[in-house]
């Protein structure tokens, strides 16, 4: 490259700094990440109470399952909400039995009734998507719920 020595050498350190900069986001970022999923637990199916179609207990903890609502069975609204809740419940009940691989990924912080967070996986696939599909669930991502009646 023709020029003044001094420019050369700028544009190199420029481009390391670019360099440096962009691994050190890279980082900063997979930290991030590492937080947003939380930590893993494999359970066992003795392990876990089921409490309805989105809220489980594990070892003396509830946990409210992200990403999805289930239609209420404590007080429900109407009798739809009720047997759609109940469905809903027991095909969880029987996806924890299935013999498949069962994950809990908890996540920081608590909602606003102190049940911690998480994400449950069985066989690999989010209980969301599972129920979701199946009609069984609607995506809840916060904010407030539709009604089921």
């Amino acid at each position: 490259m023709i020029g003044i020595p001094g420019i050369k050498r700028r544009k190199q350190t420029t481009y390391r700094q670019a360099i440096l900069w962009l691994a050190m986001t890279a980082v900063v970022l997979a930290g991030i990440a590492m937080l947003s999923t939380g930590e893993t637990e494999r359970l066992q199916p003795a392990s876990i109470y089921v409490v309805d179609g989105d809220t489980i207990d594990v070892a003396g903890k509830r946990f409210r399952l992200v990403g999805f609502d289930t239609p209420e069975t404590y007080e429900p609204q109407c009798d739809y909400e009720l047997a759609l809740g109940n469905a809903a419940t027991k095909r969880l009940r029987d996806l924890i039995a299935s013999g498949q691989p069962l994950d809990l990924v908890i996540l920081p912080g608590l909602d606003d009734h102190d049940r911690y967070l998480a994400r449950f996986y069985v066989g690999g696939k989010n209980l969301a998507d599972i129920l979701t599909a199946e009609g069984l669930a609607r995506v809840y991502l916060g904010g407030r719920r539709q009604s089921w009646c």
